[in-house]
């Protein structure tokens, strides 16, 4: 028993300095809905995928009708509102982008999204979507504070506006920065074989000083004070971050349409486990009860 718990002890500091490492600014989470909330709320985030993102990045394990049916949109809806192309309801969500060509647009061809909700998981994606900022030394004028220097240029851009870091934080990421340089610096001194005194206290307290940045950088992020509006798009900061939320419950449900029968059915499962296990438990002590 001793030895289980140092076991789950361990992999929880693991899992722990992954996080910790991982940190993703900003630093929100996916706000979470259940039943018709959701059901509403992936019905949106489809529209504003097809609207915005199907044209470079496709779904090629998804199905338009199944799509219509998990969703409860109907066939004349999906073909009405949805597909905006020639393709018939029964069509894998895909797009007709070459892959060189986009090879030379953006760098890389644009990846299928058929699974990323799984792979970067929900509150990565809803970060990463809300965190494009100006960054005039880029191709496109643009960078993301999640994905540093990534290629895919920013498309919502008419609907959040461009936004650009505050002081605040421009600030703590130079504390940051600096932070780094002199852990480098340091170690590297002490890999030389110094002997000078106070290396290890400057090392632990640099990490201190990051530490402290990156809980402050959180608290900004919380209070909505990581980024500012330079220019203003067609939807307010809250409408934009409802429609992310949407987007990324969407592309939740395609990594894995079976998901929320699954749940459903998980508790059904669990419950007769229990059940049963109240059964066996008293039939054991009928089956014992003259034995000691």
């Amino acid at each position: 028993m001793k030895k289980i718990i140092m076991i789950l002890t361990a992999c929880l500091s693991l899992s722990l300095t992954a996080a910790e490492e991982g940190l993703v600014l900003p630093h929100d989470k996916l706000p979470k809905l259940s039943g018709d909330a959701l059901t509403i709320s992936m019905q949106r985030g489809l529209q504003v995928y097809t609207n915005n993102c199907l044209g470079c990045h496709g779904l090629s394990f998804q199905r338009y009708n199944r799509t219509a049916k998990d969703l409860e949109i109907s066939d004349e809806a999906m073909l009405e509102n949805i597909i905006f192309s020639d393709a018939k309801i029964g069509d894998l969500m895909t797009n007709t982008m070459r892959e060189k060509s986009a090879a030379n647009w953006f760098g890389t061809a644009p990846p299928d999204l058929s699974l990323i909700a799984r792979s970067r998981g929900t509150d990565w994606l809803y970060n990463y979507m809300r965190a494009f900022y100006q960054d005039e030394s880029r191709p496109y004028g643009m960078n993301n504070s999640v994905f540093k220097d990534v290629g895919m240029p920013h498309v919502l851009e008419t609907m959040q506006g461009i936004q650009t870091k505050t002081d605040k934080v421009k600030g703590l990421e130079n504390t940051i920065e600096m932070a780094k340089a002199d852990i480098a610096a340091t170690r590297k001194l002490l890999e030389e074989g110094s002997t000078a005194e106070g290396l290890s206290e400057k090392i632990e307290k640099a990490q201190e000083s990051i530490h402290v940045a990156e809980e402050e950088l959180k608290t900004l992020s919380a209070a909505g004070e990581y980024f500012s509006l330079v220019k203003e798009g067609k939807l307010s900061p809250e409408e934009f971050n409802q429609s992310m939320a949407d987007l990324v419950h969407f592309l939740d449900y395609v990594a894995e349409p079976i998901k929320r029968e699954r749940q459903r059915l998980g508790i059904w499962v669990l419950l007769f486990i229990l059940g049963f296990g109240c059964v066996a438990y008293l039939l054991k002590k009928e089956y014992w009860k003259d034995i000691h």
